[in-house]
């Protein structure tokens, strides 16, 4: 895999902290108001906020970054789909 460069890096690096910042205060918030659920029948909470996350940064990627930056954009964004097929494979196994 090719070497992301250091602006792209770092641009990724923002706007997965400010999603998740935002994210996480949103959660906490809900945490606060709804009672826990029982371990057994938890529904993956940590995973679905990732694959929510993930979803958000690819749709950053695809209709706000400024160019494509030599192509790496586009990897970032191949990248991130592989990873929501295994965040989802991950709960599929788990039904099994």
């Amino acid at each position: 895999m090719r070497k992301i460069s250091a602006s792209f890096a770092a641009l990724l690096l923002v706007c997965g902290l400010t999603i998740g910042s935002t994210s996480i205060a949103r959660a906490q918030d809900r945490d606060d108001r709804q009672p826990q659920r029982a371990v057994r029948g938890e529904e993956h909470p940590v995973i679905r906020q990732a694959i929510k996350q993930l979803e958000q940064t690819k749709w950053l990627l695809e209709h706000k970054a400024a160019h494509d930056f030599h192509g790496h954009r586009a990897q970032a964004i191949q990248s991130i789909d592989q990873a929501l097929a295994h965040l989802h494979e991950a709960l599929q196994s788990d039904k099994k």
